[in-house]
């Protein structure tokens, strides 16, 4: 449960609020890399001036989709000549803009950037802040070029970084986007559904039959991504709040029946003078430390067991301190209850009751 809290509380370096994304594949009906070009202009010309409408934009693949493209690449200038290797992502014109993605120094891609890169060797690139630290260390990659990316992308030159929030974030580059298919992104000013049945009527108006198909707005794309995480905290949470409330029953009811077990003895005690309290701390004492031991051992066997469960968890530590301390805590009161309810249910009785009691 702590970590799909963990994992939704995470900023992922963009707003995922009020963005509307959907896919298109032109490839399917034949066009060229020119033609898909043109299309993605005019339908994103086209998109903006929907009402409601603030900005849209397109990329191969959309952000946190868990699709990503690996490349190869080397720094040009140098001396050694390494091959490095990165995350990269084909972007449209005003993705950083649409995304609300900050920059931190340089440029984003521009209109221009686009016309340029289309039949030619060179292109611009942004680089994110992860990429930077980890290729260019304390050097600013402004201007530095890098090649090897692929056929379309022999030769690039950095323009721009942007700044992220998770550190262990893999380096990655966005490159403009010469063909292919493409996932739009349409940033709107209310609840972004609104918009689809304009969508499909500009897509239909350039082309009717091109489909559309992943149609949903982001938060809901991280809703999904989160699926797995969220079907193991709920079956985790319901039975092991089961096996919790299984235990804590069987726990009272077992000390509990010990202690009214010794209704003769605590009346054999009364009876020769002693106090109250004193029966009454020795009863819960033998039982809290009954039940440490079984704490204890408990803990032991969480802690080989738990090693286990890194692979599924996030900002939670596996030995977690918390998670342990509350458990114990409750299975101590627990434990307590049903030491003390009983002996002083016990004590009440008068004794010769108490010494006739089986």
């Amino acid at each position: 449960m702590r970590t799909l809290e963990n994992l939704k509380s995470i900023n992922p370096g963009f707003d995922p609020q009020n963005v509307l994304l959907f896919s298109i594949d032109p490839t399917l009906n034949g066009y060229t890399d020119a033609q898909i070009y043109g299309l993605y202009s005019q339908l994103q010309q086209r998109l903006e001036g929907l009402p409601g409408v603030l900005l849209a934009s397109y990329s191969f693949d959309p952000l946190l989709s868990g699709d990503v493209w690996s490349s190869s690449f080397k720094i040009e200038g140098d001396a050694q000549n390494t091959q490095h290797m990165t995350d990269a992502l084909q972007v449209g014109p005003k993705f950083f803009e649409t995304l609300h993605i900050p920059v931190l120094a340089g440029r984003t891609l521009s209109p221009n950037d686009f016309n340029s890169a289309r039949g030619s060797t060179w292109c611009p690139t942004v680089v994110n802040e992860a990429f930077a630290r980890q290729f260019f260390k304390e050097q600013t990659p402004l201007g530095r070029s890098i090649s090897g990316l692929g056929d379309k992308y022999p030769s690039c030159e950095i323009v721009a970084k942007y700044q992220t929030l998770r550190s262990e974030i893999s380096p990655t580059v966005y490159v403009p986007q010469k063909e292919g298919s493409a996932t739009f992104e349409v940033r709107t000013t209310a609840n972004p559904e609104t918009i689809i049945p304009a969508v499909r009527s500009i897509v239909s108006q350039l082309d009717n039959n091109l489909p559309l198909f992943d149609v949903k707005t982001q938060s809901a794309q991280i809703e999904g991504s989160l699926f797995q995480e969220r079907l193991i905290a709920r079956l985790s949470s319901f039975f092991g709040g089961l096996s919790l409330l299984l235990a804590c029953i069987g726990l009272y009811g077992l000390l509990s029946y010990e202690v009214a077990r010794r209704t003769r003895e605590i009346g054999v005690r009364m009876a020769l003078g002693a106090r109250p309290s004193d029966v009454l701390r020795l009863i819960v004492s033998q039982g809290v430390v009954l039940s440490a031991a079984g704490v204890t051992l408990g803990i032991l066997a969480s802690l080989g067991a738990t090693r286990y469960l890194a692979s599924l968890l996030y900002g939670v530590h596996p030995f977690d301190l918390l998670t342990f301390a509350a458990v114990a805590l409750l299975l101590g009161v627990v434990a307590l209850a049903a030491c003390f309810l009983p002996a002083r249910r016990a004590m009440r009785v008068d004794p010769m009751v108490a010494l006739r009691h089986e």
